[in-house]
């Protein structure tokens, strides 16, 4: 299941054109990214809920889903479900096996294969990919053994006997299909489903990755991640990084404009003027006027500083 309902407020104006999913990063929605993941553990069935802008999901990821060789089912939300209020609406599409989720807002890399033999040799309810993270402490730890079992959430639950590393969670995880009675009509699976499992002492597992993943949440993390898979110092699988340090699309490019370092121009794309463009990403079908440093140029024409 992909999830694309979120409304991406940290993202606006962005997110008044597209769903946070569908924001352009180097020429693709950002759920395309998730798409790959999916395809590489064998996923062939995709199901996705959406809510704002929702109609445009569909036709958006259409072309990475052919290319896959996957289907598409969208389950649209008229009132915004949450995690665990969208995936029990889902459920029906989702059949009787273990089902992968996936945020469909962030960059992200997991060892989703490892996760799913996880899941299945321990028999757990839901199977969470964790990451490393100094500040996880004050952004809300997620504790597991070194087994992978999960003990504590939020700071909340027993003093376990053994020791733990305190983590943060991905968006990405495995569950078994049998959960709707303990999933909330409306609400977090974090904050009320995985709670009621931890506390009956059903079994809850991890694994902790350290695969690349990234918050993509702010216009400056949008910014430094393009920019960062465009020179390479970002490790992500992708064939972006290059020497130049831009990507130019099949954009219209004026004689006197130059393209300078760190940009990202989109297909369709016309940059007119005279003199260079640095920092700056122009969405497809955006006009963007030379000269220009660290600005976003959406199609819809919003200018955004990436300070």
């Amino acid at each position: 299941m992909l999830l694309c309902a979120g409304l991406g407020t940290r993202l606006r104006p962005l997110t008044n054109e597209h769903p946070k999913p569908l924001v352009p990063l180097l020429g693709r929605p950002i759920a395309a990214y998730a798409l790959d993941r999916l395809a590489s553990v064998g996923v062939r069935s995709v199901v996705a809920n959406t809510f704002h802008l929702g109609q445009q999901v569909p036709p958006a990821l259409a072309p990475f889903i052919d290319q896959r060789g996957m289907s598409l089912e969208c389950v649209h939300e008229t009132t915004l479900l949450g995690t665990g209020g969208g995936i029990r609406n889902a459920l029906p599409l989702l059949g009787r096996d273990p089902f992968v989720v996936f945020n469909g807002d962030v960059l992200a890399a997991p060892d989703i294969a490892r996760a799913l033999a996880l899941h299945h040799a321990s028999g757990a309810r839901m199977t969470m990919i964790l990451r490393e993270d100094p500040a996880a402490d004050a952004l809300g730890a997620i504790e597991v053994t070194d087994d992978g079992r999960v003990v504590r959430i939020l700071g909340e639950g027993p003093i376990h006997d053994r020791p733990t590393r305190k983590c943060m969670f991905t968006g990405v995880y495995v569950l078994s299909a049998d959960i709707r009675e303990d999933l909330p009509d409306n609400g977090c699976i974090v904050r009320h489903s995985l709670r009621r499992w931890l506390a009956r002492g059903d079994r809850v597992s991890a694994i902790v990755d350290d695969n690349p993943w990234f918050d993509l949440g702010t216009i400056p993390s949008y910014a430094s991640v393009t920019f960062g898979l465009l020179d390479g110092s970002i490790d992500f699988p992708s064939e972006f990084a290059a020497p130049t340090r831009s990507r130019v699309g099949a954009a219209t490019v004026a004689a006197g404009a130059r393209i300078g370092a760190y940009c990202d121009v989109g297909d369709g794309a016309v940059v007119d003027g005279e003199g260079a463009l640095q920092r700056v990403i122009a969405w497809p079908g955006a006009r963007v006027t030379a000269p220009a440093e660290g600005v976003i140029v959406t199609t819809g024409g919003a200018r955004v500083a990436i300070g």
